[in-house]
């Protein structure tokens, strides 16, 4: 039906529908409510919506859920052994619900290194299953009036970031600890396949953490090519209806392209480095075609079940590593930092200002509105959307 027509996956009839819930209480004493001002509107939580998510994440969420892991708030209600914030103090909030927020001791190994993203234990402790608020029954999220957060979630968010701002720190952290893990050589040439939130984000990251490196940007609209100008990319490449997209990669990283007698062209040569932030099996096919040999593909889109022709991957030996949200450990500048506090650093100091990346703001009463714009996206120039809500 949702084929027929997108409307009917947002009626109530399919699995999402606009309801009236209690709020979510504070699961533990070391837990705090959030009053949410704004709720942004991510791409994995349109795929759920239309669908289009892996059956693979089922076990590690519980049903029914609030969505909405992007947020800017202000600080309500405290339990008795949380931190000393004060009612009314902006915050943001990282959503992964490691050990820590789950009340599990001794933590995993993973959250003890601080990468909360590979936790072990996302379906036990005090909690509900789920990776992350949002996605889990018992915390609600920001497409809400309020939710609850762990207080080691909980990040202040300095004087002189807009709110705007501060609601990018989310998908930006994702972007950052990609760019950290993955920081290129100045030589290098970088490509970035997807000019939406996240490729954007990812070429922000780069540029804020001092990178030199010749980034080439794959948009598919011309509002898009304008905003990766004004973050820094060297060039922009089309991926629209129309453009060669192959001949204008082999072009730019002077490469050779070859058509087969079947199938996609293939390059022989290629960017150092790509960042696939699109997450569909085509272009993480395409960023297997365009890396050249001994180069990296970094996933950062939220990929699903994808058919690949992984040949390209075997002969040029290319590396395929994944990076998946933040981390409360990344090494910068001489010290650990969670990536939420170095985005929120980076911000304070004018490396990173995205505000103007929120595009489009709705009351939440407009979802439906909202929904029907997102379709058409390129339309209506839309980068980063938003619920708010009046506090």
């Amino acid at each position: 039906m949702g084929k027929l027509s997108p409307s009917f996956l947002w009626s109530g009839a399919s699995c999402t529908s606009f309801d009236e819930v209690d709020q979510p209480r504070l699961p533990a004493d070391d837990w705090v409510r959030v009053r949410t001002r704004y709720g942004g509107i991510c791409g994995s939580d349109l795929g759920t919506i239309y669908l289009h998510s892996s059956p693979y994440l089922e076990p590690l969420t519980s049903f029914p859920y609030t969505f909405g892991h992007e947020s800017l708030g202000t600080i309500g209600e405290t339990g008795p052994a949380a931190a000393d914030f004060e009612p009314g103090e902006r915050v943001v909030v990282e959503p992964l619900l490691g050990c820590t927020a789950r009340g599990i001791q001794p933590v995993c190994r993973f959250c003890e290194r601080g990468l909360v993203g590979l936790c072990e234990r996302t379906n036990e402790g005090n909690l509900a299953p789920g990776l992350s608020i949002g996605f889990c029954k018992d915390t609600g999220g920001s497409w809400s009036d309020t939710f609850v957060a762990h207080q080691s979630q909980i990040y202040r968010v300095p004087g002189g970031i807009s709110d705007e701002n501060a609601l990018m720190v989310e998908p930006c952290s994702t972007a950052v600890h990609a760019a950290l893990q993955n920081l290129p050589r100045d030589d290098e040439t970088v490509l970035i396949l997807g000019a939406g939130t996240i490729g954007l984000c990812v070429l922000a990251a780069l540029r804020a953490l001092g990178s030199k490196a010749d980034i080439l940007v794959v948009c598919r609209y011309d509002f898009q090519a304008e905003a990766a100008k004004k973050l820094g990319a060297s060039a922009v490449l089309s991926s629209a209806k129309g453009h060669d997209l192959y001949a204008g990669v082999a072009a730019a990283t002077n490469a050779k392209l070859f058509t087969p007698m079947v199938g996609k062209s293939i390059l022989v040569g290629g960017a150092d480095r790509i960042f696939e932030c699109v997450g569909t099996h085509s272009a993480i096919d395409d960023a297997l075609r365009f890396v050249r040999g001994g180069g990296r593909v970094v996933l950062v889109g939220m990929p699903g079940m994808a058919k690949l022709d992984l040949t390209s991957v075997f002969v040029k030996e290319a590396e395929v590593r994944a990076s998946f949200c933040y981390s409360r450990r990344e090494e910068w500048a001489g010290r650990n930092w969670s990536t939420f506090e170095l985005t929120l650093d980076l911000m304070k100091r004018g490396l990173l200002d995205l505000g103007w990346m929120v595009t489009h703001k709705f009351a939440l009463r407009d979802y439906k509105k909202a929904f029907e714009l997102l379709r058409h996206k390129g339309k209506h120039s839309v980068i980063k959307a938003a619920f708010t809500f009046d506090h």
